[in-house]
């Protein structure tokens, strides 16, 4: 009973059983009463009869022994079901029906059911003059016979469609179960380092139907983010190497021989100075960026996008002087965010620019508004090809020629996404190999400014 095949099989079973034995009880008890209903109808119908008969009798002869039982009137109101006694003062019989099995006691009253002659009858008495009774007798032998023969259908019936509730129940749920075993099976062979499997969709669009094309979307962005951590953990292992080399030489040449010769040992201090600094500022990325996914608390206050681009433009042209800078549009945009964080992200929008511009090119800063506000960068660089555009945000991710160039962790644009997102804003991206990229932030306005 541990399975749920065979758990659900039961309850259709016993639910199906439920319903034949409400049925069978309702046409039993209905059959009953209309049975028992027409015969105490033709019992009826026989007295009236007999007290017509009785009362004619009475005005030519003064007694009933001559009550005739024969009378075609009575004989087809009876039939060959019921019977007739009349019975004189002191109880004795007068006339009684051919076919009835016996005496029965005097009764006089409404229709009642009682036994006589082993069998279970209907009888109604009533007076006549003269101090004589009638008693109308109908048995009640071939309606219960019909009724055990009922019941025993019934029976045999629940028998047999429990059997098929069971076998049918059986075959049926397993058929409809079979997506959830087969996702059963498949996910018990997905391991750690396997995740390309999927469940074969097919019949008709069901629930299990959406639950399997669910699981294997499960899967797809559990193998997406797999692939991603390994891409991950490569890159990051890729950009700690080289810091982490420099820091090793320069530690072994200090070692050998460099302690004492000053002019080695300043350039050691240098080398891994400039190394830790990259790995810091490697790991401090990092942890910004994890800290960010958990949503923390934003100190927000108003802030104006258009003197930021104008102070970034300044800043810019110091870090890289043989690009220019330039600025399109003055007026104050004002949205609601933490100073520090978006302007790191801006700032690394800015800085992107600046490293893939080749000298001589131009990178233009806008901030602006609509229903939005919206800061954007527009270089002249190399452009980035349409199939790399869906992955520039993701951590580490750098074309091969950007890596080999050193220009960045990859970083920057995960950490600006990150950051506006957390501001509940975007950045769009729009770019053409040999045209440049256009990357713009749109936030929410600030409410005053509204």
């Amino acid at each position: 009973m541990r399975s749920f095949t065979w758990r659900l099989t039961l309850w259709y079973a016993l639910a199906l059983i439920g319903i034949f034995l409400i049925c069978g009880a309702v046409a039993y008890w209905g059959t009953r009463y209309l049975l028992f209903s027409t015969a105490a109808g033709e019992a009826a119908n026989v007295l009236a009869s007999v007290q017509k008969l009785a009362a004619g009798e009475e005005n030519t002869t003064g007694d009933h022994n001559h009550v005739d039982l024969d009378d075609p009137q009575l004989t087809a109101a009876a039939g060959d079901t019921t019977f007739v006694q009349v019975t004189g003062i002191g109880g004795k019989v007068i006339n009684a029906s051919p076919g009835l099995k016996g005496i029965f006691p005097p009764y006089t009253g409404p229709l009642v059911q009682k036994e006589f002659g082993g069998e279970k009858v209907l009888v109604a008495g009533t007076r006549l003059p003269q101090g004589a009774s009638v008693q109308v007798i109908r048995p009640l032998s071939r309606e219960e016979s019909f009724l055990e023969a009922l019941a025993r259908i019934f029976i045999l019936v629940s028998l047999a469609g429990l059997f098929l509730a069971l076998a049918g129940g059986w075959v049926i749920t397993r058929a409809a179960l079979f997506p959830v075993k087969t996702l059963t099976r498949t996910a018990r062979r997905i391991s750690a380092t396997d995740l390309s499997r999927r469940i074969e969709l097919r019949g008709a669009k069901d629930e299990l139907y959406t639950l399997g094309e669910t699981f294997n979307q499960m899967l797809d962005r559990l193998e997406k983010g797999f692939l991603s951590q390994q891409e991950f953990v490569a890159a990051a292992s890729h950009d700690l190497r080289t810091p982490l080399t420099v820091i090793r030489s320069y530690a072994d040449l200090l070692n050998r021989w460099g302690k004492t010769d000053p002019a080695v040992l300043e350039e050691s201090l240098q080398a891994i100075g400039r190394a830790t600094e990259i790995m810091a500022r490697l790991v401090d990325d990092l942890l910004l960026i994890a800290s960010l996914q958990n949503r923390p608390a934003l100190a927000c206050r108003p802030f104006n996008l258009a003197e930021t681009a104008e102070e970034m433009a300044a800043q810019a042209k110091a870090v890289y002087p043989e690009i220019i800078f330039e600025l399109a549009g003055g007026e104050p945009v004002v949205v609601s965010a933490d100073a520090d964080y978006l302007r790191r992200a801006l700032w690394a929008l800015v800085d992107n620019a600046g490293k893939y511009s080749v000298p001589g090119g131009k990178v233009t800063l806008a901030a602006g508004r609509n229903k939005e506000a919206f800061f954007s960068v527009q270089d002249t660089g190399p452009g980035i090809p349409a199939e790399e555009l869906p992955r520039v945000f993701e951590r580490f991710y750098r074309a091969d020629r950007a890596r080999g160039q050193g220009k960045g962790f990859g970083l920057g644009l995960a950490l600006a996404k990150e950051i506006v997102e957390a501001h509940g804003g975007r950045i769009e991206v729009a770019s053409r190999p040999g045209a440049g990229s256009r990357f713009t932030v749109v936030l929410p306005r600030a409410k005053e400014e509204v």
